[in-house]
């Protein structure tokens, strides 16, 4: 049973990456120009992409020309294709392997395994929460009241975010679900530390 969990952890999580690969924002010719700036702070909701392998940044320590950002941008738009494709076929893999494993169980295996596998997604989601809220703690400088202000906002964001209907505007919704948690997160961080937040939070938002 835990090999099977594993199995559509592991197939979850590439196919993540191959979607993140494929939507990797291209270079612009303004990147160069962000090389004399600070390094941006490291990205709080990405845990499996460590900041040395952003583009941007990639692009602003070595400080490429315009003829190597200009290649660089080719070479990114030609591989987004062949990974959304196979981001696509992995999905369809995905798919065909659990439907031959819930043919394989019981009624009573079937109930047991989706029990299992929606603990375990519960707990990685509570973990990436935890490490979110950690990061941000340490970023800002936040009290205990203030990080528990916004692990709560951070969960009922999460939550709302979930239960989005298909067929709604999906932009819209989140928009509208982001403003209502920065107008509680304001109210418990102060101005000063609700300032540096919504810079913080607009580059990890940015760097995704």
């Amino acid at each position: 049973m835990r090999i099977w969990i594993f199995t559509f952890s592991t197939a979850l999580f590439v196919g993540g990456v191959c979607l993140g690969i494929a939507l990797q924002p291209r270079l612009v010719p303004t990147a160069k120009a962000e090389s004399k700036t600070d390094p941006a702070p490291a990205p709080i909701g990405a845990p499996h992409r460590k900041p040395e392998f952003s583009v941007h940044r990639f692009a602003s320590e070595l400080d490429l020309s315009a003829e190597q950002d200009r290649e660089l941008d080719a070479i990114l738009s030609d591989i987004q294709d062949d990974t959304a494709a196979f981001s696509r076929a992995l999905r369809t893999s995905q798919d065909k392997t659990r439907e031959r494993i819930m043919n394989l169980l019981t009624p009573e295996q079937k109930t047991k395994l989706e029990a299992l596998m929606a603990a375990e997604r519960q707990k990685r989601a509570d973990a990436e929460l935890a490490r979110q809220v950690g990061a941000y703690t340490k970023i800002l400088g936040l009290t205990d009241e203030q990080a528990q202000a916004l692990k709560s906002a951070l969960a009922e964001s999460r939550a709302r975010r979930h239960d989005l209907k298909r067929g709604e505007d999906w932009q819209q919704a989140r928009k509208a679900i982001r403003d209502d948690q920065n107008r509680k997160l304001e109210g418990s961080f102060g101005p000063e530390k609700y300032r540096k937040y919504l810079e913080v939070s607009e580059l990890d938002r940015s760097d995704r």
